[in-house]
């Protein structure tokens, strides 16, 4: 998908962080974006900046553990904009301990956004997009957390699992439709955010990535090259596996 100008875009999270770099990257482009976020006053905020700058931005308070909500959020997208051509399944929230100690209502509430989000968002988006008949783009964020076990996240591994699991099913769908739009997964290392203030990468740079996968159709982003070592460690004890079958 090379031209981005005027195509439209719904970003989940849009309020902060991540999806409020992506939404700014996006209209930069000339994209006209609905930010979407619980956070009401935040992104009444940030849609008036990006507005005042002349970018055509819509805010639509979502939330995007509602799939009500979300399915109102892409009514309002067609209703302002009248298609949709990317979304981006951004909105995220962290929680740790011990996985057998965590109480069942942090397990729900990581779950509920991180992965039942990024499904309620495939639900609703991914059927505007089809209908637009142009291409298009679906992009799930996801984290390292993705192909790394953390140890003390156990609900924010899971979903964020989850997401990359989704997205390759995602991709393989629209494949086999011989639909015009992409999947990527995005999975960053520590970005420097209000949910991550210890991170080292901006924003902005994942925001970046973001607009080269959307691109050059990357099916997967990452965005630094933190805990490589880790991952390859990982990827090569399940390979190695393999030859351990007993049969």
């Amino acid at each position: 998908m090379r031209e981005l100008r005027d195509r439209v875009a719904v970003v989940t999270g849009a309020a902060s962080g991540i999806g409020l770099a992506i939404a700014e990257t996006f209209v930069g482009e000339g994209m006209r974006v609905a930010m979407a976020d619980i956070d009401e006053d935040q992104l009444g905020a940030q849609a008036t900046r990006l507005r005042a700058n002349g970018s055509e931005v819509l805010a639509v308070p979502t939330d995007v553990r509602s799939p009500e909500s979300v399915e109102a959020a892409g009514l309002s997208v067609l209703d302002h904009f009248g298609t949709l051509h990317v979304a981006v399944n951004n909105a995220g929230v962290v929680g740790g301990g011990n996985s057998w100690e965590i109480p069942l209502e942090e397990w729900r509430r990581v779950i509920d956004v991180d992965l039942w989000g990024v499904i309620h968002g495939i639900r609703t988006f991914v059927p505007l997009i089809l209908t637009s008949g142009e291409e298009g783009h679906v992009v799930n964020v996801a984290s390292m957390a993705a192909v790394l076990a953390l140890p003390r996240l156990a609900p924010y591994t899971v979903a964020k699992h989850g997401v990359l699991g989704l997205t390759d099913v995602l991709r393989a769908e629209l494949e086999g439709l011989g639909a015009p739009v992409g999947a990527s997964v995005v999975m960053p290392g520590m970005v420097k955010t209000a949910m991550n203030p210890i991170g080292t990468v901006q924003p902005a740079t994942v925001a970046a990535n973001v607009l080269d996968a959307i691109r050059r159709d990357r099916a997967y982003v990452f965005t630094d090259d933190h805990s490589t070592e880790e991952v390859e460690r990982r990827l090569r004890a399940v390979l190695a596996a393999r030859s351990e079958v007993i049969t």
